[in-house]
């Protein structure tokens, strides 16, 4: 996709600006601080399931108000791409990146730009916030605190994907540790607020303030938010938080790939960080306001509209409609049809009997909508369910009406009859009731978060989850087999145990070991030749011990082994816990708990074999 207005000068292909305006004329049109979609990874602007095009719409409906020429994107990882990029790609985007952003502020002429960017896309944000070149260093100095109002971060993985991730994914990787500091200063959200008691978040410690943090009216607003258990998520707990931010907020999408997609697709997470954007706008907002909210009236309804500045003139279109129900969409038919303009404290007279729906529209201002009742009953709906908390496992919404039959919609587009709506995730509800002439009320809204139906979780490898106690000897030594010792999996923990799938509470397996895994593991060599033996099976003991590892070759000569006895790994040369021995070793077991040698060993070609023993000592045992 490449549509931009035709004197813009577009460095990357995507969409933005209302092509049938020029530079003076976007000028003038723009009221609202503009906004920067960013995609993230694998995908483009206009991508079917990752693209930005839903986040528009959410942008444009009336609510918010946005026109076109407040809103852009651009394709940074190349037109209609569908490929991942896992190769450095912050660094190697930057540039472009940088050279987008500040020719869309230079050709609207403004100081102030908002971010909403997803996945990949909120890595590129940072780098442009803190300077990020295209050889991988931050120079600070060279940093846009002064261009992002609002920065909102939609499932990114700001501290990277876990320790196994590729490239700048990978947590502990130079982009990741380097990414969160500014002046030498350890700060996610430099130049942000300065008070901790306003910052909403799940988890208190994310609550943060530095010296870099500012009680200027200009502070930039951070927001992310995290889909549970999406693509990114599960990877890594809790990586798409901000620590610091304005908010942080947790929403139950449906995990995996689905709720990685559904984060930029709901309503109800748009909404959440809605009222955060458009803190900088270019000029002062105009607002305009009606003496009659939604309602029914007696005949002859008259409408008077104010509006400050009292300069501005105000433009309504009233339209006289009946509603129905036809195969799951609402019809709406116009009978009748008033247009005009209004000036401040002047009126708008709707004469003719029945459901009148008005749009009161002024430049600078958001669209004041009503629904109003002309001699006639509008129905009123009320939704019943409340939403003070988040719900579990699964919620019925429902509604009830003063007439007429009730409909129910989670996207206000498809509805179904009925007064009960069941969810069973993150959803925004919406209902309307229409009587046999053809008069509906106004559609009535309620958001509903979902909670997590796990007490707690954790992802790690699975050396990590028998150290901590999350799986036993038996469990551990059975999905390493499957798996490898250094798989990262995440655990759930439900009703006091630790399982593997949350919404169905899946056991991690238990069955006994065969007698040949619990013995002396490794006495099969790996596909290197190198053997590496322990004398004491895995298992449990009631108290302390020896055990002695040995490795060898098909050469015979000495093999070096690295091992770890945190569930780190050994094979990273950059690992400070882990140690080496030649040939053979005696290791001290202590202590009850859970312990663990993961070893780790390569032969000339530098083809590796990783072993692990484990063994638990329980003093309970020797009852």
């Amino acid at each position: 996709m490449n549509l931009f207005p035709n004197d813009f000068n577009a460095n990357l292909t995507g969409f933005g600006g209302d092509p049938g305006k020029n530079r003076e004329e976007h000028r003038r049109a723009i009221k609202r601080t503009p906004v920067i979609l960013v995609h993230g990874n694998a995908a483009h602007s206009a991508h079917p399931k990752w693209g930005m095009e839903t986040m528009k719409g959410f942008l444009k409906q009336s609510a918010a108000g946005y026109e076109d020429a407040e809103i852009w994107a651009m394709d940074y990882l190349g037109e209609s791409n569908t490929n991942p990029d896992l190769n450095d790609p912050h660094k190697a985007h930057i540039v472009q990146f940088r050279t987008f952003v500040d020719r869309v502020r230079d050709y609207l002429g403004v100081e102030r730009l908002d971010f909403i960017a997803h996945s990949l896309g909120c890595g590129m944000v940072n780098g442009y916030l803190r300077g990020l070149q295209a050889n991988g260093q931050w120079d600070n100095a060279d940093h846009k605190l002064g261009v992002v109002s609002t920065f909102v971060s939609l499932a990114g993985a700001t501290y990277g994907l876990g320790p196994f991730a590729a490239s700048e994914f990978r947590t502990g990787s130079d982009f990741e540790r380097n990414s969160h500091g500014f002046d030498d200063v350890a700060d996610d959200t430099p130049d942000g607020s300065n008070d901790v008691s306003m910052q909403q978040t799940p988890v208190p410690s994310w609550r943060q303030v530095t010296r870099l943090d500012s009680d200027n009216v200009n502070k930039i607003r951070y927001v992310a938010m995290t889909s549970i258990n999406d693509f990114v998520d599960a990877q890594n707990r809790d990586t798409g938080r901000r620590e610091g931010a304005d908010v942080n907020k947790r929403f139950d999408l449906g995990g995996g790939i689905d709720g990685h997609e559904k984060i930029i697709k709901s309503q109800t997470v748009f909404d959440a960080f809605q009222g955060y954007l458009n803190k900088n706008p270019p000029m002062a907002p105009v607002i305009v306001n009606v003496d009659k909210d939604n309602g029914s009236y007696g005949a002859g309804l008259q409408i008077v509209v104010t509006v400050a500045p009292a300069a501005v003139a105000v433009d309504y279109v009233a339209e006289r409609v009946a509603k129905r129900f036809n195969g799951g969409f609402i019809e709406r038919s116009i009978a009748e049809t008033q247009t005009g303009r209004l000036s401040n404290g002047q009126s708008v007279t709707l004469a003719s009997d029945g459901e009148w729906e008005v749009a009161f529209r002024a430049a600078g201002a958001q669209d004041v909508q009503r629904v109003y009742g002309v001699n006639v009953t509008l129905p009123r709906v009320e939704i019943l369910t409340d939403n003070t908390g988040p719900f579990h496992d699964s919620l019925d919404i429902s509604a009830s009406t003063t007439s007429g039959t009730l409909y129910h919609s989670s996207n206000r587009e498809n509805w179904t009859v009925g007064s009960v709506m069941s969810i069973n995730r993150a959803t925004t509800v919406s209902f309307v009731a229409i009587d046999s002439d053809g008069v509906a009320s106004p559609v009535v809204s309620r958001a509903f978060e979902k909670a997590p139906s796990w007490e707690d979780r954790q992802t790690a490898t699975l050396t990590q989850h028998f150290i901590a106690g999350r799986l036993t000897v038996d469990q551990y030594v059975a999905m390493g087999l499957d798996l490898g010792f250094n798989a990262v999996i995440t655990l759930y923990l439900i009703d006091g145990k630790w399982v593997i799938n949350p919404t169905s509470a899946q056991a991690i397996r238990t069955m006994a070991l065969p007698l040949q895994a619990r013995g002396l593991r490794g006495a099969a060599a790996g596909s290197s030749g190198i053997a590496i033996v322990v004398d004491k099976p895995s298992g449990g003991a009631a108290k302390g011990f020896d055990v002695s590892i040995t490795a060898s070759s098909p050469a015979g000569g000495p093999v070096t082994v690295y091992y770890t006895e945190d569930g780190t790994d050994p094979s990273d040369k950059r690992n400070p816990k882990r140690g080496s021995f030649e040939a053979r070793k005696i290791f001290a077991i202590r202590g009850d708990g859970h312990h663990c040698i993961l070893c780790y060993a390569e032969d000339s070609a530098r083809n590796g074999v990783f072993e692990s023993f484990a063994w638990t000592i329980d003093q309970a045992l020797s009852i």
